[in-house]
């Protein structure tokens, strides 16, 4: 044991391994651990020993790395250390549980990876190529804990609490309390004090469900990850990942622990938000330096990194927190992110909204002092006058509109991983879709082999694998099957593979006719494999074969064909490559995907690849059939106002025929044709874009730009995609969506929205519940600015005209505990019109309260004061104040969106009913209530206060119907998002 002295305390260490010949020694320090302060300090004090050459705290694990040189005499001093500490120092603290639990097994990020051997690393995880069983990996779960990175804790309830209060109108409502209590009037104060906590209260319960919707969401936003457990391939959550498992990693993937690498392919990673490396990185399964830096560990993979190019395989090593990204997405998520769009329009109107409020309030006390009322009386009425102004309930109805949409989203298998997208939705004008996987089923499967004389039957089609390089079909399949680039796994007699859709359904096709892949192989080794770039759109494999080496060529027609000179019957002349092309297009317009396949023989050792002389050997067509419901998806999207482009690698001819096939209507471009068109002078204003409806052999720049001119000419658009080539355009677009639980990591960290499935209906359900968060935000704020303008017109008009006084100060404060909360909460609560995909969006820049809507709650605001003033002149301030307050409340059924005619219950009318039955019930138990009545200052009812009160409750509604019905009868009928 060692015992470290620290500022007059001892710190005990134990020794937990000494590499006596490398002078390495590691300590486990059991208060180091999650300690960065105590870790400092243990490297100042250990460097101050002689001889000591490094000494490195890790408060991830609770370990230290100390290296010593050769004369050190830190050996000795070692021997000489007390078990305990010596009497003068006082006790060491007694060994509590550590702050935070560790999250992997404890000292795996200290050990050299880099610099072992396969076989070392793989018998220090305790593992093998095949991967760990799954009870193994379970039960390292089990103790070890899942793999997530502790991040920034979750807020606490008192930081939760105190952001409800931090606002303007709450800051302005306590100001108000103050100002109550200075003036004496301690019922006064208190009862604003309750406004207050109730609203905090209300916003609290809301936040606190958003804070565990968010939390719940994280493992699904995680993603899945590949691994081998009982040497058969599996998706895992990336949480359920364990030190031990073997991973295999593709293009694209966004890598979830720190692995070291057993087989790599081409395996290149992008290292940027490690190490700043600008340029990807190759990796290979060799060991190297121990001291090599970061940067040079290309022996290892890290969590965060992404997969650039090629596949592999790697052991993971580490997980939790004990990966080198974990520092980085930690300070990442304690960030803060600016602010919403919503939250800065709300913000501006609460600035205004104040601002108004205390003009109004100054206007009245004016008025007071100047009829000669007393300065108290008018201090009283001006503080309430201000509280009355004041729509405090405004952010809780946003963040409940919000929550309650996305949790809507969430039922249906969405997840919205930035709240600014749920109002974005919304106003979507443009959805650009991905043609595989999002209208098609991305179930690719061989339907047509043509060799050259036709179709082949292949139900009926049995390989020659002891002549494949002779017979024409096998030639096909086998070329298929050895330039494509895919992992096979046998899970008994199942044959799993795993790879594109594309790639899986020829290796698939090549099993079925009686090829062995496995065989295969071992026949042809690949020696090199070169993959598409940009312009090239073919695929080119060298192998070792009988008779030398031989090349496979697979990908786009158009330019296999050119590299070929001649087919099985001879040299092909220019008559011939025409009538090849023609078959091409014969079958692409059928909705196929097609591919043309080539063989040449090859010096290897020149590495010749892509030259021309490649023999043609025929035509693959593939079909990826239509989802369900994809004709009826774009025609409800055409009916909502928004366009469907279609996005696809495929040609030309195959991606009109599948746009034939879901009733798209529109001009097709390839991608050379848009970017001339972008690239010429106004190009981008040219009213093309407004007619493209499909772009094919797109690549990933030719997607974002797309994304980025629709933009730019006011667009609002969506990108829906899966794969690596969409990421770029989900995070130009204005809402990105990742669709379905297989797409690329990289596409979900670039997405605004998650889809667990893969359907377009789920986008269009999606901007539908968007226009709703829109629509009740927008009839909550016309009934909560309407009932508060009531409240101030009146108190303002009858002090203008000299009037009584029609509202006490508490008064007017129960009027804001009614109307600011619970029918607020109803109207933000409201499931929608069924109809709102029946309309076009709003526009991108529309306020929350428009014009039209600001005419409407003026009009609305004058009326309901109107119903008060009435109440004030036949029966004076206790009839006022029954009469406004009913008026309120019967006001917020007129606030909802139409029924156009509906029959029958509607779906959230019941807790609609419910909040504004439950403040109804609190107006009547002020009313009936003696301790209630006393504080309000009402007198015992009578029969004309219960009458007063039902028509303030029905009134309201019967006149906005009557004015709806007009406006239909004597205007055009017009759509808009807020019905008056």
């Amino acid at each position: 044991m060692v015992v470290f002295l620290i500022d007059g305390q001892a710190s005990p260490a134990r020794v937990v391994r000494h590499a006596a010949t490398s002078r390495r020694l590691r300590l486990a320090v059991p208060g180091l651990l999650g300690d960065r302060y105590l870790g400092r300090r243990l490297e100042r004090t250990v460097h101050g020993w002689p001889g000591i050459e490094e000494a490195r705290a890790e408060p991830r694990s609770g370990r230290m790395l100390v290296r010593y040189g050769p004369d050190a005499p830190l050996l000795a001093r070692l021997r000489e250390e007390p078990d305990e500490a010596p009497p003068d120092t006082p006790p060491a603290p007694a060994r509590s549980a550590p702050r935070r639990a560790p999250a992997v097994a404890p000292a795996r990020d200290e050990e050299p990876w880099h610099a072992l051997a396969v076989d070392e690393v793989l018998r220090q995880c305790g593992t093998n190529p095949h991967g760990l069983s799954r009870g193994e990996a379970a039960a390292r779960l089990s103790r070890h804990g899942p793999n997530v990175v502790d991040g920034a804790p979750p807020r606490s309830r008192w930081s939760l609490l105190r952001a409800q209060v931090a606002t303007v109108p709450m800051g302005l409502l306590m100001g108000s309390a103050a100002a109550s209590a200075l003036a004496g009037d301690v019922l006064e104060s208190t009862a604003i004090l309750a406004v207050v906590g109730l609203n905090a209260g209300i916003g609290y319960r809301i936040e606190r469900r958003n804070e565990a919707l968010l939390a719940s969401w994280q493992k699904l936003e995680a993603g899945q990850a590949q691994v081998l457990r009982d040497g058969v391939l599996q998706a895992v959550p990336a949480s359920d990942l364990v030190v031990g498992d073997v991973l295999l990693v593709r293009a694209g993937d966004v890598l979830p622990a720190d692995a070291r690498v057993l087989e790599a392919h081409r395996l290149q990673v992008d290292e940027a938000p490690l190490t700043g490396e600008s340029e990807p990185q190759p990796k290979g399964p060799e060991p190297v330096a121990h001291d090599a830096p970061l940067a040079e560990r290309h022996g290892m993979l890290h969590a965060g990194t992404m997969v650039a190019s090629g596949h592999g395989r790697a052991v993971i090593v580490a997980t939790g927190r004990a990966m080198a990204l974990a520092r980085v997405r930690k300070l990442v998520e304690e960030t803060v992110a600016p602010p919403t769009p919503m939250s800065r329009k709300l913000d501006r109107m609460d600035h205004r909204v104040a601002l108004f409020s205390v003009g109004a309030s100054v206007l009245a006390g004016a008025v007071g002092l100047a009829r000669g009322r007393p300065m108290g009386h008018v201090l009283r009425g001006a503080v309430a006058l201000g509280v009355a102004a004041l729509p405090e309930g405004l952010p809780i109805v946003a963040t409940a509109a919000l929550v309650r949409s996305m949790q809507r989203l969430h039922a249906r298998g969405m997840v919205v991983r930035r709240v600014a997208a749920a109002e974005a939705l919304g106003g979507v004008t443009v959805i650009c879709a991905d043609k595989t996987g999002t209208l098609t089923r991305n179930e690719m499967r061989l339907e047509v082999l043509d060799v050259g004389q036709g179709a082949v039957d292949l139900a009926s089609l049995r390989a020659r694998p002891e002549a494949v390089l002779e017979d024409a079909p096998s030639l096909a399949l086998a070329a298929a099957l050895l330039n494509s680039d895919v992992d096979v796994h046998r899970n008994g007699h199942e044959v799993i593979i795993a790879g594109s859709s594309t790639e899986r359904a020829l290796v698939s096709a090549a099993h079925a006719s009686g090829l062995d892949g496995a065989a295969l192989r071992q026949a042809f080794p690949r020696r090199r494999l070169l993959e598409r770039t940009e312009g090239i759109h073919y695929v080119v494999s060298l192998h070792d074969a009988p008779g030398g080496g031989v090349a496979f060529i697979k990908g786009a027609p158009e330019q296999v064909i050119r590299l070929c000179s001649r087919d099985a019957n001879g040299p092909l002349d220019a008559a011939a490559r025409e009538r090849l092309l023609l078959r091409n297009q014969s079958l692409a317009r059928d909705g196929l995907r097609v591919l043309a396949l080539g063989w040449r023989r090859v010096d290897l050792s020149r590495g010749e690849a892509r030259d021309a002389d490649y023999t043609f050997i025929g035509f693959m067509g593939l079909r990826d059939p239509l989802r369900e419901g994809a004709a009826d998806t774009l025609r409800q999207a055409r009916v909502a106002g928004i366009r469907t482009i279609i996005l696809t690698g495929d040609q030309r001819h195959t991606a009109e025929a599948v746009a034939r096939q879901v009733g798209l209507r529109g001009e097709t471009l390839v991608a050379k044709e848009v970017t001339a068109r972008l690239s010429s002078p106004g190009g981008a204003e040219g009213d093309w874009l407004e007619r493209v409806s499909v772009l094919a052999r797109v690549t990933p720049e030719d997607k974002m730009a797309l994304v980025r001119a629709l933009r730019a000419r006011g667009e609002v658009v969506a990108m829906a995609g899966d794969g690596i080539n969409d990421a770029p355009a989900l995070k130009a677009a204005d809402v990105g969506v990742a669709v379905g639980a297989r797409s690329s990591d990289m596409a979900r960290q670039m997405a605004d929205v998650v889809m667990a499935g893969e359907d377009l209906r789920g986008i269009i359900h999606a901007v539908g519940e968007g226009r709703i968060v829109q629509d009740n935000l927008r009839r909550s704020i016309r009934f909560l600015f309407a009932t508060n303008l009531s409240e101030m017109t009146l108190v303002v008009g009858a002090s203008l005209v000299g009037a009584r006084e029609p509202l006490l100060p508490l008064q007017l404060l129960w009027l804001n505990l009614l109307t600011d909360t619970l029918p607020g909460l109803a109207l933000a609560l409201e499931p929608g019109d069924p109809d709102i995909l029946d309309r076009p969006p709003s526009p991108p820049d529309a306020p929350l309260l428009s014009r039209d809507m600001g005419r409407q709650v003026v009009r609305d605001g004058l009326l309901m004061a109107g119903l008060g003033a009435a109440g004030l002149v036949l029966g004076g301030p206790p009839l006022a104040f029954g009469m406004l307050t009913a008026a309120q409340l019967g006001y917020a059924p007129a606030c909802r969106a139409p029924r156009h005619g509906r029959g029958g219950d509607v779906p959230g009318d019941g807790r609609f009913n419910l909040l504004v039955g439950s403040a109804v019930a609190m107006q009547g138990l002020a009313l009936v209530v003696p301790p209630l009545r006393v504080m309000l200052g009402l007198p015992a009812p009578s029969w004309g206060t219960f009458a007063a009160m039902a028509t303030g409750l029905v009134l309201p509604r019967a006149i906005v119907g009557l004015y709806r019905q007009g406006r239909a009868r004597f205007s055009h009928p017009v759509t808009s998002e807020v019905s008056p």
